[in-house]
């Protein structure tokens, strides 16, 4: 297939995204050189994912999809955890051959996986060109926040520690000038990981401490160490001009090196509190 059709499915793939109702737009068509074989977008079916329409959609027509390409906007799910089949493979034992991405997901559970099951079933992988990815990054810029940042006082995160430097947001509000701490993580162990603050002053473990609430003032603790360990369990505080994040690790998905199963993340409580 050459360049100008291939993009010319791409902007169709692109169109099928802005048409997904969901904060995780989604849009996939199925080629054979010009000939568009099927497309479709999430939220088209709320019961399936956009690969899954759009092949059912091309099964219901008769459609052989052996040796066709398929162009999705979002790299397809692998997430060889869930009982379900993952679109990756789907696409595979449908007989597609080729894959145009326009974006990985930023799920840690995801993230290049499906990229590997399709590569290790000899599918060739493409990505988007870089105008029509920052489409894609921009279609999803809601929902790929979440891998990223947070807003609110409290709650909950998850995310991939081996990805964006290992830099995880929290924002107190969704204003533009609302405060913000920046919070950094890098690999431990199995069960921990190192809070860095990059140089001293900026990031405090609050050693015993079993709930937010038994830290009165965090300025008391000792702020001398740039990276202290913190197993699961246990409060790192970082701190800046507007105040404090403390965070509580909840879990860890360790590299493999650590015993991880091919996929990182980490989990924290937090709670802001202005100074």
């Amino acid at each position: 297939m050459d360049e100008a059709t291939a993009r010319q499915h791409m902007e169709r793939a692109i169109a099928e995204m802005w048409r997904s109702p969901n904060t995780a737009r989604i849009g996939v068509v199925l080629a054979r050189g010009d000939k568009v074989l099927a497309s479709a977008h999430k939220g088209q079916d709320l019961n399936h994912h956009a690969e899954v329409i759009a092949l059912k959609l091309a099964g219901a027509a008769g459609v052989d999809l052996r040796g066709s390409t398929a162009f999705v906007t979002l790299e397809p799910c692998a997430n060889l955890e869930n009982a379900r089949i993952p679109c990756a493979q789907l696409l595979v034992d449908a007989g597609v051959t080729e894959v145009w991405i326009g974006r990985f997901d930023n799920n840690p559970r995801i993230y290049r996986r499906g990229w590997k099951l399709l590569r290790d079933h000899g599918v060739s992988l493409r990505d988007f060109p870089a105008d029509l990815r920052a489409i894609c990054e921009d279609g999803n810029s809601t929902f790929s926040g979440h891998f990223y940042k947070r807003i609110g006082e409290r709650g909950t995160a998850k995310f991939d520690f081996q990805q964006n430097g290992g830099r995880y947001q929290l924002v107190l509000t969704d204003s533009p000038d609302s405060p913000a701490w920046e919070t950094r993580w890098s690999t431990c162990g199995a069960t921990s990981m190192y809070a860095n603050g990059g140089r001293r002053g900026v990031v405090s473990h609050a050693r015993y401490a079993e709930k937010f609430s038994e830290i009165d003032d965090p300025d008391a603790l000792d702020w001398e160490n740039h990276s202290p360990r913190i197993d699961i369990g246990e409060i790192a505080i970082f701190r800046n001009e507007y105040g404090y994040a403390l965070c509580q690790l909840k879990s860890v998905d360790p590299p493999e090196n650590h015993g991880g199963t091919g996929h990182t993340s980490m989990k924290f409580d937090y709670e802001l509190r202005l100074r």
